[in-house]
Order: structure tokens, then sequence, then C-alpha cells
């Protein structure tokens, strides 16, 4: 077997290790793309929610993330290809993990603030819609 054909081997394994994980990529397909529907009493409670989930997120990711990288394989040619293909997995693809993940974080962001736009619209005041986004000054 040459180089190529040993490395496509090798990162036909790595596909077989993550196939498990295909199952539960649905369950994550529409949180970019989902709706939420909130009223007068009820946007406060949902904004404190996100807000919070959105800070608790933005809190965890930012100090992770620099660090999902793969390093310190073996020197030899499999070893370094498989490096440069997790790196490209978690972080360099336009699908990669760090950028969807950098991109649900955003998603929530803007979702408390349309929240708390409409918060603002239905009348809380400054101090009450505050209370409920403090996250978001």
């Amino acid at each position: 077997m040459d180089m190529a054909e040993q490395v496509g081997a090798d990162l036909g394994a790595i596909g077989a290790i993550l196939a498990p994980f295909d199952g539960v990529k649905s369950e994550y397909a529409g949180i970019s793309g989902g709706h939420i529907t909130v009223n007068h009493d009820t946007v406060l409670q949902a904004g404190k929610a996100i807000a919070d989930h959105w800070l608790q997120l933005q809190q965890i990711t930012q100090s992770k993330l620099p660090d999902l990288v793969v390093s310190g394989m073996g020197k030899d040619d499999v070893s370094e290809a498989a490096m440069i293909a997790w790196n490209e997995v978690l972080n360099s693809n336009p699908d990669s993990y760090s950028k969807r993940i950098t991109a649900y974080v955003q998603g929530l962001r803007q979702l408390a603030d349309n929240l708390r736009a409409a918060a603002q619209q239905y009348g809380f005041t400054e101090d009450q819609v505050k209370d409920a986004f403090g996250a978001l000054r």
C-alpha cells in the first residue's frame, strides 16, 4: 500500500469513528433556523433564559475554542496528514466545529437582542428589561 492509500485508509477510519455521531446531526440541524414566539407575559422570562445561556456559553467558548487544536502527533506522514485533517474538521473547514459553535453562540446573542427589543416594544421599563437581560448591557 502506498502512502496515499494509507492516508486514505486512515482518514476512512477516522470517518468511521465519527459515523455514530451522524445520528444526532438532525437534532441540531434546525437550531439556527428555529422560531420562538413570545408575548407580553413571557418575553422577559424567555429573554432572561436566552441571555443567561448566551453569557454562559460565551464565557466557556471564548477561552476554550483557541485550544481546539490537534497537535503533537507522530512525525510520520500518516500522523501529519491525520493532524491536518482533524484541524480542518475542528477549525478551518467552512462547517468546522469551531465555526458552528461560534455561530450558535452569536445566534443566541442575536436572539437575546431581539427579545430585548420586543420587551421594550411591549412597554417594559428600562429597569425591568435590565433586570431580565442583565448580561446584555
